[in-house]
């Protein structure tokens, strides 16, 4: 991976990616504390843990994320890329929901879906040659 000592140059979708894992893990360290501190009345009955299982799925992901912008396989562009769009599909509208902001829960399913999908198709470009 490293050349006679050199950096490693990334491709623009790595940096892409590695900026959104980056993302992923600054926005979820702060969830994580806001989180821990807010009071009861910030969230919904149950909203606490709704939150914090958001949060390991966010945190979770953002390792997978940079561990495949580091590989650098170009067919893992778009699995990264499906990955980080079930993401938002999925922990925002929970976020949304457990801290009594807007409902749009209902596209959550999708996003879970997707994130499902994206380790399918990480499964199937990893056996494939």
């Amino acid at each position: 991976m490293f050349k006679n000592d050199r950096i490693m140059t990334l491709t623009p979708w790595q940096r892409i990616c590695l900026c959104f894992a980056a993302f992923c893990g600054l926005s979820g360290v702060a969830l994580a504390a806001l989180t821990a501190h807010l009071p009861e009345r910030f969230f919904i009955a149950g909203g606490r843990p709704m939150t914090e299982r958001a949060i390991d799925m966010q945190m979770w992901h953002a390792v997978l994320l940079c561990a495949l912008a580091l590989y650098g396989a170009p067919r893992f562009r778009w699995i990264a890329a499906s990955f980080a769009i079930g993401l938002m599909l999925f922990c925002i509208p929970v976020y949304a929901l457990a801290l009594r902001g807007p409902d749009f829960a209902i596209v959550a399913p999708t996003g879970g879906t997707l994130v499902m999908l994206s380790w399918l198709a990480l499964m199937i470009a990893a056996l494939r040659r």
